[in-house]
């Protein structure tokens, strides 16, 4: 019996020591949800070419706040630039999201911003890794 309790014991060991490197952690997890657009190119694929660079809105003839978010242009459009709808903040102001007027859109905070996209508010996961990236130094990848 005693070899027994050893040999679960050891086998219990044995799968533990073998799950180990798929054991997630909550911050692992954050980063898997959060860090889906951690590049310019994936935030203009899976945001602004879905819910900004639209016709009437930022892509067109008729650019509301005169911003193109069109792919190829919302990198210059964006980083360092100041908000023409607030002059106090840039759009997108490299390792400061708190202080990105984007940012500030997309949370809605106030200071002179209207909730965008206009048609319902990005999760926060989306808006929390385009955070990331601007405080990442909103590099043009």
């Amino acid at each position: 019996m005693k070899l027994i309790k050893i040999f679960y014991f050891f086998l219990l060991f044995a799968i533990i020591i073998s799950c180990e490197e798929n054991i997630v952690t909550e911050c692992e997890d954050a980063n898997q949800n959060t860090g889906i657009l951690t590049k310019i190119s994936d935030i203009q694929k899976d945001v602004f070419d879905v819910s900004c660079a639209t016709s009437g809105c930022h892509a067109g003839a008729s650019l509301q706040a005169g911003l193109q978010l069109t792919s190829g242009d919302s990198y210059a459009e964006l980083v360092n630039k100041t908000s023409v709808l607030n002059p106090n903040f840039k759009l997108v102001e490299p390792g400061n999201s708190e202080n990105s007027f984007l940012i500030k859109m997309l949370k809605h905070t106030g200071e002179g911003t209207s909730q965008m996209p206009p048609s319902g508010k990005l999760s926060n996961s989306v808006i929390d890794s385009i955070s990331a990236w601007i405080d990442r130094g909103a590099l043009n990848n």
